[in-house]
């Protein structure tokens, strides 16, 4: 009976991560602002294994994977210069979506426990397999005006 359980267990966690892993994929119903959502959370849910990096290099379109790929240099540059704070911030604001066509853009704001730095996030509505139609991260910019300091 106590195998049972932990099996049981086991399997139930097993499809969690399935779900969870199926959830942080790009996806055509999802929007701009969610894909950028869901970078920013996986970033500040990074681990040892830089597993939030790699969700948030998942939502990089093609284009943007060939300019700050392979995996590993995509994590250095996260984890330094002006992007270290979204894997550290208490917490984020959606400022302004504009959406033309199937280009978008998404300035956000990361309060951080000493610094605030705004950010705009370019995304394009991607045309080819296996990404059609998914909204996808082209680049992102420090928000120009933004101070250092909370």
């Amino acid at each position: 009976m106590r195998l049972s359980a932990i099996v049981l267990a086991a399997l139930l966690g097993l499809l969690g991560s399935w779900a969870s892993a199926a959830a942080t994929m790009p996806d055509p119903s999802l929007t701009p602002t969610e894909v950028v959502r869901i970078q920013l959370e996986a970033l500040r849910a990074n681990d040892e294994a830089d597993r939030g990096i790699e969700v948030a290099f998942r939502f990089a379109s093609p284009a943007n994977r060939d300019m700050t790929g392979p995996l590993p240099r995509f994590a250095r540059m996260i984890k330094a210069g002006p992007y270290a704070l979204m894997l550290r911030y208490l917490r984020f604001t959606v400022d302004a979506e504009a959406v033309d066509g199937d280009v978008a853009l998404v300035r956000v704001t990361l309060i951080g426990a000493d610094e605030s730095i705004g950010y705009v996030f370019q995304l394009s509505r991607q045309r080819a397999a296996p990404f059609e139609r998914c909204w996808m991260t082209d680049a992102v910019s420090v928000h120009a005006g933004t101070g250092r300091a909370a």
